[in-house]
């Protein structure tokens, strides 16, 4: 929409003027056709953009409240306040205008409004059609007839917004409006009440919530009490299975890296022995200290008499750290090229096939 700022300039009474008087600090939005006139005051349009914008997810109406002049052919409508309709269940199929809502009209008027008159009314409907629904139309005749009567609605999603005003026996959409901006003392105060009222409120729910919760947890305080040893009871004999559980685990694991180990070192000794004669000590024997000039030779006979002894002794087995992501299969493939080496493993180290295995535990390998 064209949104124009400018200030117009000051006029002299003229006519009719003399009982109203044209802003001169205005806002244009949209284009600005035919006889009428409407002009809204800030406060007011900003205070129905909010609770239209507060509202977006349901249905809401306002009564407007201003005054209606003439001039020159021209029809001027001037919307200085706006009243919302919270108790109103609002829909495109369902507008109903009781009298309890008449009733906090006419209160709000008396109190804030006293020199203003009703000229229309405010409808916000997350997802409303410009095209105005019958049942709306119909509303408008019902409780706002005459040309001088004006229907702004205000599409809370889109932000769309346009007034109507009933003429030619339809209702007819205004392609511009203008927004003006004056002391407005009557709305200014209403505003000011509303802001009070919601703030005390909100305390109230706050108490209200916190006086709640309050006896809620006293309510919790008794129920532990009166139930506090069974339910020791039984969260204490569910730990301790489970510290059984895990206990049993950890004994079974550790026997069996034990075990792993005891087979490594005992290998390890075995391998690092030197026996004189086919690889078994002999008793009484007498070991001679090597010379001097035959250190050379003696390290020779030892690496020959070591390697003697790994011929003649079992096959060497070997340890292995398990590793990140490793599994037997894993295990068997990467030192045998193969999987089949997978029962002697298993059948080597005293374990299933499904066992759980953990990196930086040690296995024996055949």
């Amino acid at each position: 929409m064209i949104e124009i700022v400018y200030e117009k300039e000051k006029q002299k009474p003229d006519g009719n003027e003399g009982y109203f008087r044209i802003p001169n600090n205005i806002r244009q939005i949209g284009e600005i056709t035919g006889t009428q006139k409407i002009y809204i005051e800030d406060y007011a349009y900003t205070y129905l953009c909010r609770i239209s914008t507060e509202n977006s997810h349901k249905g809401i109406a306002a009564i407007l409240m201003g005054q209606s002049n003439w001039k020159d052919g021209n029809s001027y409508l001037f919307v200085k306040s706006a009243v919302a309709l919270e108790d109103m269940e609002v829909s495109e199929e369902h507008l109903a205008f009781t009298q309890e809502i008449w009733n906090h009209v006419y209160e709000k008027n008396k109190e804030y409004f006293s020199e203003q008159e009703v000229v229309g009314w405010f409808l916000s409907i997350p997802g409303c059609s410009m095209e105005l629904h019958e049942v709306i139309c119909q509303t408008h005749l019902n409780h706002f007839g005459g040309n001088d009567k004006i229907l702004f609605v205000r599409e809370p999603l889109e932000k769309e917004e346009a007034f109507y005003r009933y003429e030619d026996g339809k209702m007819s959409r205004h392609t511009g409006f203008y927004v003006y901006y004056e002391k407005n003392e009557p709305m200014r105060n209403f505003l000011i009440s509303q802001n009070s009222k919601q703030e005390k409120k909100t305390e109230e729910v706050d108490d209200s919530a916190v006086h709640t919760f309050r006896k809620k947890v006293e309510m919790k305080s008794e129920t532990e009490v009166n139930h506090k040893f069974p339910v020791f009871k039984t969260v204490g004999v569910c730990a301790v299975a489970a510290a059984l559980a895990v206990g049993v685990i950890y004994i079974n694991d550790y026997k069996k890296e034990k075990s792993s180990r005891s087979v490594v070192a005992n290998i390890k000794e075995e391998q690092t022995k030197v026996t004189p004669i086919n690889g078994f000590p002999e008793e009484n024997a007498e070991i001679k200290e090597p010379e001097e000039n035959q250190e050379n030779s003696a390290d020779e006979s030892e690496v020959e008499n070591t390697q003697k002894v790994q011929e003649t002794q079992a096959p060497v087995l070997n340890s292995y750290t398990i590793q990140q992501g490793d599994t037997l299969t894993k295990i068997s493939i990467k030192n045998y090229g193969n999987a089949k080496r997978v029962k002697e493993i298993c059948e080597l180290n005293q374990i299933q096939e499904n066992d759980l295995i953990y990196p930086g535990q040690t296995i024996l390998l055949p």
